[in-house]
């Protein structure tokens, strides 16, 4: 999942591309974008999300300093909410959070950094060898259940591979959720292990049977 903003010029608003991807929603029926933009209104087709290369996309004019809640309507599996959001924030419905895009603070432009003319007299030190071994990561984004942000929070933990996350514990899991703030215990991650030992040994045909059955990764 992803949240793209753009702002022109000096412009009062920001165009925000909401973009679910293929293996984050939870079925392949029509998704809805929903929040304060449209006043939660469900029968409005104008905010349907459109189907690009398997994902869904949807990009709409938001006014430029404001906080905006939102969630996704899977037509048949109901509410879901995006993994890469700004934030999260309790619903008026108990144990629910909905998503925030926060328009307030965009990142101002960098500034070109002028190089200095003057040259020094260059000096040869002795140059460390660097290792040109990389840590094995896996995109655990493969795993249904898990976005960008989830999948950061297992790697720092030590959990970047299929083979670690199929190795992990449910409760471990849990705990690492925990961890890692209210806005993460609404995720389960009951299947993830299962899922990951498929992954791992490569056999995606039965990743997708499993994922197919699946809820939200549940």
């Amino acid at each position: 999942m992803a949240l793209t903003k753009e702002t022109k010029g000096k412009g009062t608003h920001t165009t925000v591309t909401f973009t679910v991807g293929e293996n984050e929603a939870p079925s392949a029926a029509n998704v809805i974008l929903l929040g304060d933009f449209n006043d939660w209104q469900t029968n409005d087709s104008s905010y349907r999300m459109e189907k690009k290369n398997g994902s869904y996309v949807k990009s709409i004019k938001l006014e430029t300093g404001k906080r905006y809640e939102f969630r996704y309507l899977s037509e048949d599996k109901g509410w879901f909410n995006d993994y890469a959001a700004d934030a999260y924030v309790p619903s008026p419905y108990s144990g629910i959070d909905n998503s925030v895009v926060d328009l307030t603070a965009l990142p101002a432009k960098k500034k070109p950094v002028k190089k200095a003319t003057t040259k020094k007299p260059a000096v040869k030190k002795p140059v460390a060898k660097k290792s040109t071994a990389k840590a094995k990561k896996d995109d655990l984004k493969k795993i249904e259940g898990i976005g960008p942000k989830i999948a950061s929070i297992l790697t720092d933990k030590g959990i970047g591979t299929f083979e670690k996350l199929a190795g992990a514990s449910v409760k471990t899991l849990e705990e690492i959720l925990k961890q890692a703030g209210p806005r993460y215990t609404m995720h389960k991650p009951g299947s993830w292990p299962k899922q990951a030992k498929l992954a791992a040994s490569g056999d995606w045909d039965k990743l997708k049977v499993l994922q197919d059955k699946l809820d939200g990764g549940k």
